[in-house]
């Protein structure tokens, strides 16, 4: 109907008289793919605190014990807990609730709560309920609420989700927690728009959720708008590839996945920043020196399949290091 009206075509009642218009808010003036009216929303502004990501925020499984790396020896500055494991499981929320998430996980350094999540989660919480969740849980930062768009779902739909976003975006500056903001969009129109407002409003640090956009091949295009809009209106602000494994070249960015812990329960090494069977006789009677493997061989590791979960633990460690130094442009010896 809005595309109908952009056209020219009105609807007595609803989109005529234009003033009275009852899809003003999702109104993209300037054309199908154009950004909404400039007014619709009145931001906040504050100078946002800097997350300062490191290059690598592993994330971690709540659920899965073996995940929580710090209790085998692996060092790392922060990490990223997703927010919807909490949600779908009351009995880890309550726990989680009444000691905060750094007690709880037993984790010293800071923890950055990530809202993205599925999408059947999305609309479940409003603004006081992430605020009284926030509050309990006593992150150290936490993303701005998460939104769904799709290319191929009706543009004003898509709109309306980006407006909430930016919406949330505005209402999470009354927090006294350094704020992530999101890189989300259907379409680069949306992508800038959304980008821009919470650049207005102070946002410095920004994760760009990546998984489905490499997928489907349209991480590229998401990159281009943020690159666009931080040059010309941020050159400070902080980029994280939230859900990537392996550095995107020219890029500098942080990363944060899960991908070293899920492989290496699908007994999957990861290698120079290459990923193997553990018996795969390319690197099968390779020996690493990295503080998990301690001069092994895959094919050594492959022996503590009778503890299994020591063996996930030791190619979970593995993995991370490997991230860690592909990260940081070193290489294992």
């Amino acid at each position: 109907m809005v595309a109908e009206c952009i056209r020219g075509r009105s609807y007595t009642g609803i989109t005529h008289p234009q003033s009275a218009c009852t899809l003003r808010s999702l109104c993209p003036i300037g054309g199908k793919a154009g950004p909404p009216p400039v007014a619709f929303l009145e931001t906040k502004s504050k100078v946002s605190q800097r997350v300062g990501f490191p290059k690598l925020a592993p994330e971690v499984d709540l659920t899965d014990e073996r995940s929580w790396f710090w209790r085998y020896g692996a060092e790392f500055d922060a990490i990223f807990t997703p927010l919807w494991q909490l949600l779908v499981n009351e009995d880890m929320l309550s726990e989680a609730s009444r000691s905060g998430l750094h007690d709880y996980l037993g984790f010293t350094g800071r923890i950055l709560l990530s809202t993205v999540m599925p999408d059947e989660l999305i609309d479940k919480l409003d603004r006081e309920q992430y605020f009284r969740l926030i509050k309990d849980l006593r992150p150290d930062a936490t993303m701005v609420p998460d939104n769904y768009t799709y290319v191929d779902m009706p543009l004003y739909q898509s709109w309306s989700q980006t407006i909430r976003l930016v919406t949330l975006a505005n209402d999470f500056l009354d927090l006294d927690i350094p704020v992530i903001g999101l890189v989300k969009g259907a379409i680069a129109q949306q992508y800038v728009w959304a980008l821009r407002k919470q650049v207005e409003m102070g946002y410095v640090s920004f994760a760009l959720p990546s998984r489905e956009l490499f997928k489907q091949g349209l991480l590229g295009g998401a990159m281009m708008s943020a690159r666009y809009v931080f040059e010309r209106s941020r050159p400070d602000a902080e980029l994280l590839f939230y859900g990537l494994a392996y550095p995107v070249r020219r890029v500098k960015a942080s990363y944060s996945n899960l991908s070293w812990f899920i492989e290496a329960n699908r007994a999957h090494i990861f290698g120079n920043g290459r990923l193997h069977d553990i018996a795969d006789p390319e690197i099968s009677s390779e020996k690493c020196d990295c503080e998990a493997c301690r001069g092994r061989t895959p094919t050594e590791l492959v022996d503590l399949q009778s503890n299994h979960d020591e063996y996930v633990r030791t190619l979970a460690h593995h993995n991370l290091l490997d991230l860690k130094k592909v990260l940081s442009g070193e290489k294992h010896g």
